[in-house]
């Protein structure tokens, strides 16, 4: 029986880099006889990686829209054997991994990792973004730091700091002129994340506990989990906004 095919994620705003990262990650980290199909977000603006990412041979691309919740995206004719899913960069990271995780039960693919990149000179100039990328770091397992030309080493310490404080697995790896040190490490499947959302786990016995005495990994995700008039219980900022 073949291989489900492997998914991975990219988080990010706009101008952060990330089609040069996902065209170098695909070049570099993949064999060229894997095809590989790209899901681009349809109402992005225009960029010019774009065209680079489709014109490898082993690449298809479908644009995709991120609807209540759901997936929606062109008519597929390929059969990869990875897909990548470049998130909306004005999306909130639940709605997409809540999307996500439905497309990827519904087709049957299993999920390879979830990368983050942080576009460092955007988040030194606007901090109010911070807690929109700990939504965006708490389901990933590479953080991919770009744009940190004109970011001071302060900075850049005291935000890998920040997450160590919170005991987060994943990997933080410096980004240069659009490529990472080793494509073939960031694309590893190993799971690296604070986020249980996507795991497959054991069911335990759970009769008679309160809330807050099940286990960890019985309760909802904190940034999935949902109000009982349907908003989020705990909210992200409007990352639009901020653009």
């Amino acid at each position: 029986m073949p291989a489900a095919p492997i998914v991975y994620i990219i988080f990010g705003v706009p101008n952060s880099g990330r089609r040069e990262i996902i065209f170098d990650l695909i070049e570099d980290g993949i064999s060229q006889l894997s095809q590989v199909l790209f899901f681009r977000p349809k109402n992005e603006e225009h960029c010019p990686f774009d065209e680079k990412i489709s014109q490898l041979t082993n690449v298809d691309s479908v644009e995709w829209e991120l609807k209540n919740s759901a997936v929606t995206h062109g008519k597929i004719s390929a059969a990869p054997e990875v897909v990548i899913f470049l998130a909306p960069g004005n999306s909130d990271p639940a709605d997409v991994a809540e999307a996500l995780k439905s497309w990827i039960e519904h087709n049957q693919c299993q999920l390879g990792r979830i990368l983050t990149v942080v576009n460092c000179a955007f988040l030194q100039q606007k901090p109010s973004a911070q807690s929109w990328y700990d939504s965006c770091i708490h389901f990933s397992d590479v953080i991919l730091m770009s744009r940190r030309e004109n970011n001071d080493n302060k900075w850049i310490k005291e935000f890998e700091t920040h997450h160590k404080k919170t005991c987060s697995p994943a990997r933080f790896i410096f980004v240069k002129k659009g490529r990472v040190p080793n494509p073939t490490e960031v694309l590893d499947p190993e799971a690296r994340r604070v986020s249980l959302y996507f795991d497959e786990l054991i069911p335990i016995e759970e009769d008679g506990l309160e809330d807050k005495e099940k286990p960890e990994d019985t309760r909802p995700d904190k940034y999935i989990e949902r109000l009982e008039n349907g908003h989020r219980a705990h909210k992200v900022p409007n990352i639009q906004k901020l653009l």
